[in-house]
């Protein structure tokens, strides 16, 4: 999952850091305009603010933020809430307000079923014709057998999972993995996607559980075994 951290104070720092740690794909902004120019141009599972930002008042960001991306959650960290900051950010749109000390598990879980639940997912491990993936430990398994996939590779199918079915397209694909971050060749995707069905195959899956609409995108099938039997 790719989130976004304003790189404003030491404490997000050290946030972004632990968040790195716990798994996640980190893109860092510098204040407020640069927070709303990366959720603008890419696509992120939630934004984390400090809100002693140095160009716009916290609650100006997170009203801005949820009338962009209604579903985007957004998440405030200070060393020192008062009540009524916190009922300030709750009231522009916020979904949750941390104080210090972090704590990374907690966190990283939180960030998780947010992200889950602005998909529609009410469970940690969507399930598409055998291919289960544990979006908690980052883990694929297909028929109950271990995939052992890269990082890239995990955030792709990770990816195509949170999409619940539908077509994505390549250039979400690449700011899911890459955001603004020295993008390769978007072709690379074409590649990700032979390793994981070449991985896929070891294991007996189904051709079509992951599906190509040539020149628009990939999804993962839902149905793809019953395809497989109605073919046979």
């Amino acid at each position: 999952m790719r989130i976004l951290i304003t790189d404003t104070t030491w404490n997000m720092a050290t946030l972004a850091k632990m968040m790195r740690d716990q798994g996640f794909c980190v893109s860092e902004a510098a204040n407020g305009e640069d927070v709303v120019a990366h959720v603008e141009h890419g696509i992120y599972d939630a934004v984390l603010i400090d809100p002693d930002l140095p160009d716009m008042e916290f609650t100006t960001l997170v009203r801005r933020l949820r009338g962009m991306a209604p579903q985007l959650p957004i998440c405030l960290f200070d060393r020192d809430w008062t009540e009524k900051n916190r009922l300030r950010a709750y009231a522009a749109g916020a979904d949750a307000v941390t104080g210090w000390p972090y704590q990374p598990d907690e966190i990283a879980a939180q960030m998780r079923a947010f992200a889950r639940r602005a998909r529609g997912f009410a469970t940690q491990m969507p399930s598409f014709a055998g291919l289960t993936i544990d979006l908690d430990r980052r883990a694929v398994r297909f028929a109950g057998q271990s995939v052992h996939l890269t990082r890239l590779e995990y955030e792709l199918i990770e990816t195509l999972a949170l999409a619940n079915g539908t077509l994505v397209d390549r250039d979400t694909i690449m700011s899911r993995l890459y955001g603004w971050e020295d993008e390769p060749d978007p072709k690379i995707i074409d590649v990700y996607i032979c390793r994981i069905r070449a991985k896929l195959a070891t294991l007996d899956a189904p051709r079509a559980l992951i599906s190509t609409n040539f020149g628009n995108g990939y999804r993962l099938d839902p149905f793809a075994n019953v395809v497989e039997v109605a073919a046979a």
